[in-house]
């Protein structure tokens, strides 16, 4: 995972499979990140995520959950196409931008 802040905005590239073993550590990295900078946004780049399980819809609603109570909000980007399609059957995008560049 690579990290960037800048003009209120954290983004985060992800760049490993979402699965139950990254996802631990993915967890307490990125909530590291949101209670350092208290970002306007949060911003997650999917582009190099090939795979993502239930573990990986876990990680995010959680970091959306905590940006929430900073009133924050997130964006995801870039997601593979069968990302994509997972994120948009478990209805993520019903709270969270999803935008394929």
């Amino acid at each position: 995972m690579r990290y960037k802040y800048e003009d209120g905005n954290l983004n985060l590239n992800l760049d490993e499979e979402l699965d139950m073993k990254s996802c631990k550590l993915l967890r307490t990295v990125m909530d590291g990140y949101i209670m350092k900078y208290q970002p306007k946004e949060c911003i997650i780049d999917l582009s190099e995520v090939k795979f993502m399980d239930s573990s990986g819809i876990g990680l995010i609603l959680g970091r959306y959950n905590l940006l929430k109570l900073i009133d924050s909000k997130m964006t995801i980007i870039n997601p593979s196409g069968s990302v994509k399609r997972l994120l948009e059957v478990s209805n993520i995008s019903n709270n969270i931008t999803l935008r394929c560049e």
